[in-house]
This record gives C-alpha cells, structure tokens and sequence, in this order.
C-alpha cells in the first residue's frame, strides 16, 4: 500500500489505510505500507506518541524522507518518488497486489513500481479535488485532469462513494470504477451509556468531528447555533488551520459560551462523544464519504448532512436529515425539529447504527480481498489467507 496521507496525521484515509492492513493482516496477509516519515512536531499535534502505530506482526511500514506541505491538517506531507527505493525495501519479495491511495507523491511511486514488477495496481481516489483548490498550486481544472490521467493508469479504480467518480467524469475513465466503502470500527464505535456531563458539556449536545479547515464548512453550523439562541452546546472535535477564526467567529456571533473546542480525541474517546451527543452535523462538501459521519451512525446517532455529494448517498429521512450546506436557518430548523422529538431521534438513531454495520472493517476487508483476487492470474491459486 502506498499513501501520502498517514500516521500521525489525522483523517478519513489514514484511518482507513491503517484499518484495512490490520485486518489484512490478521486474515494472514503481509502488508507493507510506504509512507512519508513526519517530524516530532506532528506526532505532538495529534497526540500521538511517537511511533508506528501497532497494526499487526503481518504488515511493515516504510518511512520515506518527506517535506511538508500546505494543508488544514497542517501535518501534511510530501514524497518525491523514487521507484528504486520500494525495490531496495521489497528486496526479493514481489507482491501481488500494489495499492495507491494517492495520486501524487507516493501514487506515482506506485505506479512506477507496479510496472517494474509487473504487478497490477489498485487506485483509491479519496480527495474531492474540486473542494481543495486553496491547497493546490494549479488550476483545478489541471488537477482533475491530472488526477483522470492517473487513475486511467491503474488496473483497477475505486473511492468510497459515487460521488467521487461523478466529480472526474466516467466519460474520462479506462475502466469501470468500483465504490468500496471505507471501514468502520463498529467495535469500538457502538451505542453507550454515556451523558452529555460526562464531558462536562450542558445538554443536549451537537457534535463535529473532523479537520477544521476552510473546506468543512463549520461556519454554517455555527450560523445555524447563533439562530437557536436556547438552543444546544456545540461540540467540535478535532483541530486544524481554522481553529481561531472559527474561535473568532462564535465569538463574533455571542455563542462561545455554547461552543467547545474538545482538541483531537482518540478512538475511544470519540466514540463516547458520540454516544453522549443528540446530533452528528457535517456540513462539508468536501468529502468522498465521511468517516466521522458513519462511525457517529454506528454510535447510534441521527446525522444532519449536505443534501449533495456522498453524504446524500448515505444519509436519508429513515436514519437522519438533509439540509442545503449553505443554509443556516434551514440547518437550525433541523437541529429544534429534531431536538423536539426524543421519539424521532431515537428511531433515526436505531436506523443509522444498522446501516452502518454493512461498513464494518470485516465487510470493507471482504470486499478488498474479493477485487484484489480478481486481478490476480486465472492460474494463480498461491494467494490466499492462511
């Protein structure tokens, strides 16, 4: 597996890079992840110790050197391929399967390595390129263009929702994209008795989990919290490039005192967060699925999402909301609905843990096993787990 997006930053791709090796590994599958190598400072913004994460005897990680870059995770980084460097770390071990979950950086690097070895390569498209033109130093016209031709050189092409593929235009793609979800830790992220105290936050409570960057549009929920002045606490959970304007901004709008900046939390942390919260809002149009989104659902959460891209695809009126993301009275009237209905909540709630069960880790790993193998030679019978 190649990415440019990993431990210790924070974020959908990292979590499901890290996930899907694990459980890879455990079904008795080697693993090796090439990655950028991230300075202390990084790992101290997210918390993290430094480290590799523990995923398992089975999968490797190979630091590259890197340089940073700009982003709202301020913990991004870049790689400058070098094909010759993956062989020196595979030594004699040719894989079967290569899989990129980038498309710069170490993308290319997997797919210089895939023709050196002659090994088909998987491409994950995780980014809606047109949500993150601030961040990139061309057009962003050149970039889906770019971000086309990559893709188009990969056996086999995938991202977690199907709005992604809309977004570059199937009319540009070789070959027929396959939506595999992203995997949900349905273990640790379940219904819990937990209450709003416990956080020490004033009922009820409504939470954000993710980057706070420009591209999440957290300034809509925040316009939305200003409309309900009895209204709820706001949670946010998770740090990023935005942080004091948006500080600055509930402070502009009277609400500080109903807004709080939780920092980043763990796994497990979160998943008490969510429980002890009456609504998961995300307003971003810039995702490819929204992790934070379904493991709220598997909290047993309503969420209140953006009525386009791929949330729509996953959020409906039988397991939470859909609002315009650029409507903030619209929003706060789905926030008092919803709070006014204990009833509804808990219905909704029921409905969405049981959706988000079908993106369990085991389910997601089925599936990636299920394409990987189907790219493999009719007459190879070696590869399987053991």
């Amino acid at each position: 597996m190649f990415t440019d997006h990993f431990y210790p930053e924070l974020g959908g791709i990292q979590d499901s890079v890290m996930s899907t090796a694990s459980d890879l590994g455990r079904r008795g599958h080697t693993v090796e992840i090439f990655a950028p190598r991230h300075p202390p400072a990084d790992f101290a913004r997210s918390g993290h110790p430094i480290g590799e994460p523990d995923l398992g005897p089975n999968v490797t990680v190979h630091r590259r050197v890197s340089v940073p870059v700009r982003s709202s995770t301020q913990q991004s980084r870049a790689v400058i391929p070098c094909p010759l460097s993956t062989m020196m770390h595979s030594g004699a071990r040719r894989p079967d399967v290569i899989h990129s979950h980038s498309f710069f950086g170490l993308g290319l690097e997997a797919l210089f390595a895939s023709r050196m070895l002659s090994v088909p390569v998987v491409g994950t498209n995780h980014t809606n390129v047109m949500a993150f033109g601030p961040y990139i130093p061309v057009s962003v016209e050149r970039a889906a263009a770019w971000v086309a031709w990559y893709y188009n050189h990969c056996e086999a092409v995938t991202a977690p929702s199907r709005a992604v593929f809309a977004e570059l235009g199937l009319a540009r793609m070789r070959h027929q994209p396959v939506v595999v979800s992203n995997p949900i830790d349905t273990e640790c992220f379940r219904p819990r008795d937990i209450r709003a105290e416990d956080f020490g936050l004033r009922a009820p409570v409504i939470t954000y989990a993710g980057r706070l960057g420009a591209e999440k549009n957290i300034e809509s929920i925040l316009h939305a919290l200003a409309l309900l002045p009895d209204g709820p606490t706001l949670a946010l959970a998770g740090h990023g490039a935005q942080e004091h304007a948006l500080r600055r901004l509930a402070a502009e709008l009277g609400i500080s005192d109903r807004v709080a900046f939780l920092g980043t939390l763990d796994k497990q942390r979160l998943a008490c967060l969510f429980s002890a919260s009456a609504l998961f809002v995300m307003m971003s149009t810039s995702e490819t699925q929204s992790m934070a989104s379904l493991q709220a659902m598997a909290c047993g959460v309503p969420v209140i999402a953006p009525d386009q891209g791929p949330l729509a695809e996953f959020v409906t009126t039988g397991n939470g909301r859909l609002v315009s993301p650029h409507d903030p009275a619209a929003l706060a009237r789905a926030i008092a609905d919803l709070l006014a209905d204990p009833d509804r909540r808990a219905m909704l709630g029921e409905a969405a843990h049981r959706l988000a069960q079908h993106h369990s880790i085991a389910a997601v790993t089925d599936s990636w096993e299920s394409l990987y193998r189907s790219l493999l030679p009719q007459n190879d019978i070696a590869w399987s787990a053991t």
